[in-house]
């Protein structure tokens, strides 16, 4: 799957091995970077086509972007190469949606 191109310099370090990190974010690793006054979490090839979250910091970002990743992996067509791309990661499917 390929990720979007994001500035270095925007980037938040984020410890996805941390104990406390659930599996979705382990296995997916989305990047969290910083866009203006915003945080963003996003996965996927690029901001249209991706699962992008925003926040006010990179914990709600990342909340956001849980929510809408939960969302597209639930309404998802076969044709969705990025939800089938999650679904396949995490090895699960449309009904296994935690």
């Amino acid at each position: 799957m390929e990720q979007m191109i994001i500035d270095q310099a925007a980037i938040v370090n984020i410890d996805f091995t941390a104990a406390d990190v659930d599996r979705t974010l382990k296995t997916l690793q989305p990047v969290v970077f910083r866009e203006g006054t915003q945080f963003c979490c996003h996965l996927g090839p690029d901001m249209d086509q991706g699962i992008l979250g925003k926040g006010d910091n990179p914990e709600a970002a990342i909340e956001d972007w849980k929510a809408a990743l939960k969302e597209r992996v639930q309404s998802a067509t076969e044709e969705d190469e990025l939800a089938n791309f999650v679904k396949d990661s995490l090895n699960f499917t449309k009904n296994d949606v935690w």
